[in-house]
């Protein structure tokens, strides 16, 4: 059931942008008009824009991974489910933001040359709790570090600062939070778990997540 709710995902993921990308591709019909002018977004930007897509929506992959493994009836971890499943969903809707974005400017949703979907994350069996906490709070740095980086290629040149400013309100300030939050959550299961490694996962699961 957990391996057909995640393909499902993947499946619903990839139709969204397969819909974006239709409509892209609609917009640039020879003979197609404009009465617009479009206040474009210079190459090197959109290039990190359109980077910073793809690693969005493999971080909801690896969350999707997470979410399966712990919903196994031998792991059987329902808050870590629950968890990774949320986290999964946000970094989707990041990354359609992103699109949606890229689309009120005028652009692309997708860079069909590069986009490709990252399925080859493994998670390790025997895999505990915290281990993919941290696992979670290290892609999450990943993730943080890839916006850095975008809002540098678009401080550089054109100065795109509309851009520059959503991602510095709207994404570092929900990765810094959520970076928090992971790291709170890891310092705490880590107490839990010391007098008794196995009873102190299930409490967690069951009151911290």
């Amino acid at each position: 059931m957990m391996k057909s709710i995640f393909f499902g995902m993947v499946a619903m993921a990839v139709a969204i942008l397969s819909i974006y990308q239709e409509t892209a591709q609609a917009q640039e019909q020879p003979g197609a008009t404009h009465d617009y002018k479009w206040n474009g977004i210079d190459d090197q930007c959109l290039t990190a824009l359109h980077l910073q897509i793809n690693k969005e929506f493999d971080a909801s992959i690896v969350y999707l991974k997470y979410a399966a493994y712990f919903a196994q009836e031998k792991v059987n971890l329902p808050g870590f489910e629950k968890f990774f499943f949320h986290a999964a969903g946000e970094e989707r809707e990041h990354g359609i933001k992103l699109i949606e974005y890229a689309l009120m400017r005028g652009q692309g949703p997708v860079d069909k040359s590069n986009f490709k979907l990252n399925y080859t994350y493994q998670v390790l069996a025997g895999t505990d709790g915290e281990s993919a906490l941290r696992a979670a709070l290290t892609k999450e740095e990943e993730v943080t570090h890839s916006i850095r980086g975008v809002i540098k290629a678009c401080e550089e040149g054109s100065n795109d600062y509309h851009l520059v400013d959503y991602l510095t309100g709207e994404y570092l300030d929900e990765q810094h939070k959520g970076q928090r939050e992971l790291a709170e959550k890891i310092a705490t299961l880590s107490k839990m778990k010391k007098s008794a490694p196995k009873l102190g996962e299930f409490l967690f699961d069951k009151h911290h997540m």
